[in-house]
């Protein structure tokens, strides 16, 4: 039973959610980063005294101990993913112990070390959420009258020494709780914008890899074809990237490239594995597939702004493409950059009518088309991707000879354009 307990208690861990522990992390870094401020203030503040009226050498004693722990709490975030709730409980409590010290060592109530209470309320604000930072609130006003306290005790003046110091004390205290509520407002926003951020993330990379294996669904009707979605994206991507388009922009573009055949869906087995020539009515099949990819990717929603550029992907600059026979920039510079580097993905690689016809052919012909079929800016920023080999793509080696595409009986021989 109790090994069962452990396996289940395990594999509840394991499940904790992506998302949630990414922003404990963020959280846990962000009060880390305010530690090592605060630190910094008290350091300038203890030795910038005239007039101290304590031990100078003993508060920047401690203030070195605790500095010590903060660099070692950095380190252990860097090094462990996870802090964990027993990291969050133990850091609180010795920023707690520290502040009392300090608070003890430097004048009690009147101490100016007593603003470092506010860092633990805030810290606890951003870790626990506004309930707990009010009851550390409550706990830090317990520790500051403790710490003010002691001495007047030890020497009998306790009660004067309230008395006297009634209004320092009962502003902080005020204060305390102030920090405590503006802390737990601040640290709900805090929250809900990382939670959005990294949900918003962790969705689009979902969406991705949905669209994905939509895509790879589509392709495995035709073996020749394989991996040509994924391949196209890499290129289309790293193109639209380089022409300055935005991160938005550029993930759009991504993201057609990768559908941008899914209106396959709607054509005959028998026309998408057709080894010959095409006739002209299998071709009028074939040209219907960027409206059908289009109509099917439109109502979805986060990807009605793809449809455009998967409707035009084969638009030609001089405008005797398809569907709509846009012409220039009429034509939507995702559905541009994606016909450039759809062709030359389709000419590198091995086609069931043909095979590959090797970088430096499939680079002539690009140029070829420049101006005509492809859009010259479209065409030198992709010649130049190429050139640099930014994206690392498996590109054949040698220049193959295109050899001539099967025909049927009654036709004659034709070569694969």
């Amino acid at each position: 039973m109790a090994a069962a307990r452990n396996i289940s208690r395990k594999g509840r861990q394991r499940s904790q959610d992506p998302a949630e522990s990414l922003i404990n992390l963020s959280n846990e870094r962000l009060t880390g980063l305010f530690r090592w401020t605060l630190l910094i203030f008290a350091v300038i503040l203890n030795n910038l005294n005239a007039a101290p009226g304590y031990d100078v050498g003993r508060i920047n004693g401690i203030l070195a101990a605790w500095g010590v722990v903060c660099l070692t709490t950095l380190l252990l975030l860097f090094l462990h993913q996870r802090p964990g709730k027993a990291f969050s409980y133990t850091t609180t409590a010795v920023d707690m112990l520290v502040a009392t010290m300090i608070t003890y060592a430097s004048g009690g109530y009147t101490s100016p070390f007593a603003v470092l209470f506010f860092l633990v309320i805030t810290v606890s604000a951003l870790r626990f959420g506004a309930a707990a930072s009010v009851l550390c609130a409550l706990l830090v006003a317990v520790l500051y009258l403790t710490a003010g306290a002691v001495a007047p005790l030890q020497n009998g003046t306790y009660l004067v020494t309230l008395s006297d110091e009634r209004i320092i004390i009962l502003q902080r205290l005020f204060l305390f709780v102030v920090v405590a509520v503006v802390g737990s407002v601040m640290a709900q926003a805090v929250s809900s914008h990382q939670e959005l951020v990294t949900r918003r993330d962790v969705e689009a990379k979902l969406m991705t890899e949905v669209n994905m294996a939509l895509a790879n669904a589509i392709e495995a009707k035709d073996s020749y074809t394989r991996g040509h979605s994924e391949r196209l994206a890499k290129l289309a991507g790293a193109c639209a990237e380089r022409m300055g388009l935005s991160r938005d922009e550029a993930a759009a573009v991504r993201l057609g490239a990768i559908l941008h055949d899914v209106g396959k869906i709607g054509i005959p087995d028998r026309i998408l594995r057709q080894s010959m020539a095409l006739t002209e009515d299998e071709m009028a099949w074939m040209r219907r597939h960027p409206q059908i990819g289009a109509d099917i990717i439109g109502p979805v929603e986060g990807l009605h702004h793809v449809a455009p550029l998967i409707r035009h992907h084969h638009e030609k600059f001089d405008g005797t493409g398809y569907p709509k026979g846009l012409k220039g920039e009429e034509i939507p510079l995702g559905s541009r950059i994606i016909a450039v580097a759809d062709a030359f993905e389709a000419m590198v690689a091995d086609r069931i009518y043909r095979p590959s016809l090797g970088l430096n052919k499939a680079l002539e012909e690009i140029k070829t088309g420049r101006g005509s079929h492809f859009d010259p800016r479209v065409v030198d920023t992709f010649l130049d991707l190429i050139a640099t080999d930014t994206v690392h793509l498996p590109l054949p080696t040698k220049d193959q000879g295109q050899k001539p595409v099967p025909t049927r009986p009654d036709e004659p021989v034709q070569t694969a354009a």
